[in-house]
């Protein structure tokens, strides 16, 4: 049987920072194709690590990361029928996330699709999932694309986040930002709250969306920040209830958790 392309969906938090680095030391084969799916809103801090960091490194092993633009998603906000795709903070509960398979999963998709690759031509497409997130590990819907996960098959013994960030660090890079998009109902106040103060851009227009997305609901009950009070009125100083398995352990939503 032919050998699969190997493809890679760099996810730009930390678990993908590490497969950064075991690429260069060659612990990690090549990827003959990286991809980065363009949500349209990722933080700005993902994008300057990304060129400051990641792809300076990745040059010294002629790898470039391509950007599947979010013009290959079929929905923004909203989807088809109308509903909200953001795990936005209701009243009664927490929206279902929908965001990350169409803005991520199927834009990489297609983008490979674009470059050729597909039924005739099946690829093994890298996730960068770590050993505390084993629970997370699925097959992938479509059969010419084989889901594959490097640090928990490639790397012995398989790494944890934590030890992901160490192989980051030990290298000479800084820590890796959380990648999330700028507006993430997931994130948690230290992350607000370093959007707020440093990337003052983002969190205006984290603002401003979180303040449309009611506009747009009929019961006024949709928030972005868990304390389900306008972004910008929220006290970003509290910590959380944890209400979402990722909230776990005060860490918030860990790099990856959007299928990339």
């Amino acid at each position: 049987m032919k050998q699969r392309t190997i493809t890679w969906s760099y996810g730009g938090g930390t678990q993908s920072a590490a497969i950064t680095v075991l690429i260069a030391q060659g612990r990690l084969p090549k990827p003959e194709v990286a991809v980065i799916a363009d949500t349209g809103r990722e933080a700005t801090e993902t994008w300057d690590y990304l060129r400051e960091h990641i792809q300076p490194l990745l040059d010294s092993v002629s790898v470039k990361i391509h950007i599947a633009s979010h013009k290959l998603a079929t929905v923004d906000l909203y989807g088809h029928n109308g509903d909200l795709l953001l795990p936005a903070f209701t009243r009664t509960g927490k929206l279902q996330t929908f965001c990350s398979m169409e803005w991520k999963a199927y834009v990489v998709q297609r983008w490979l699709r674009a470059q050729g690759f597909g039924p005739k031509k099946p690829v093994k497409t890298w996730i960068g999932f770590s050993l505390d997130e084993v629970s997370r590990v699925k097959d992938g819907r479509v059969k010419w694309q084989q889901l594959h996960w490097p640090l928990l098959l490639d790397i012995s013994p398989a790494l944890t986040r934590e030890d992901c960030k160490r192989v980051v660090i030990d290298a000479g890079l800084p820590s890796p930002p959380k990648s999330s998009c700028k507006m993430c109902p997931h994130r948690q106040n230290d992350q607000w709250q370093r959007l707020k103060n440093s990337y003052p851009q983002d969190w205006a227009e984290a603002v401003k969306l979180d303040e449309e997305i009611r506009t747009k609901d009929r019961e006024q009950g949709v928030y972005l920040h868990f304390s389900r009070q306008p972004l910008a009125q929220a006290d970003l100083t509290i910590k959380p209830e944890p209400e979402h398995p990722l909230f776990g352990h005060g860490e918030g939503c860990e790099s990856g958790y959007c299928w990339t």
